[in-house]
């Protein structure tokens, strides 16, 4: 199983669920009924994006504006945030609710994936407007449906921490040094490289991998690792 992030209940006072007037971080409106532990808890949108940036430490809370659930999807791109529809670990699941996205017939789901195994199972930590819980996890399967009226948009997921070197230069087969770490790492991320083949070398193994990434992401399929195809990796 991947890394497990928050499945209980956030304790009192913790910064991430309390609004700024309540001494806290959270931008998000107070839960209905609000709880008075975590003011923000018993609404989704603050349980949600809490556990989000308190995965990243980032207390600054900016990554997602604190707007209906169902928006949250392309809050996050216009934030530069990727979203897709493969869980993983720290991102978020969004629901749409009716036929339009709010303001219209409703104001959707959110919820945060604590964890998510190789067969698409995920744990999701969550808290909802008017519920009789402040807080609960539930276990979910591909499709991943929430209720009835409901339609999955997609995952949030967090950014990246790319450890080795942005590159400053092109990157070419026969290239060696950290910034082809750099690139490695961006493939094996997205599964096109194993984490065993990070070896700094840009010989064939990586060439392939580069070229399968450029031909699935719409770029000319050169196997040089340029401006373009740099932007698109750090995505």
């Amino acid at each position: 199983m991947s890394k497990t992030f928050r499945t209980e209940k956030p304790e009192k006072g913790n910064p991430f669920f309390n609004t700024i007037a309540n001494g806290g971080y959270s931008r998000a409106i107070k839960g209905s009924p609000t709880d008075p532990d975590c003011d923000v808890l018993h609404n989704c949108v603050g349980a949600a994006v809490g556990c989000f940036h308190e995965a990243l430490g980032r207390k600054e809370m900016d990554l997602i504006d604190p707007v209906n659930a169902e928006n949250i999807f392309q809050n996050a791109i216009d934030h530069g945030l990727s979203v897709g529809q493969t869980p993983v670990p720290g991102a978020l699941i969004v629901w749409q609710k009716g036929a339009t996205l709010s303001p219209g017939d409703g104001a959707g789901h959110v919820a945060f994936v604590a964890s998510a195994e190789d067969d698409g199972t995920i744990i999701t930590a969550e808290s909802g407007w008017n519920a009789k819980n402040a807080w609960w996890t539930t276990v979910r399967k591909p499709p991943y449906a929430y209720a009835a009226g409901y339609k999955l948009l997609g995952f949030v997921y967090p950014p990246k921490s790319n450890p080795y070197p942005t590159p400053t230069r092109v990157i070419r087969k026969g290239a060696l040094g950290a910034d082809v770490k750099w690139l490695q790492w961006e493939l094996a991320e997205r599964g096109y490289l194993r984490k065993s083949e990070l070896d700094g070398s840009f010989w064939s193994i990586t060439l392939g991998a580069l070229l399968a990434f450029q031909l699935e992401n719409g770029l000319d399929v050169d196997g040089v690792c340029g401006p373009e195809t740099q932007a698109a990796l750090a995505k």
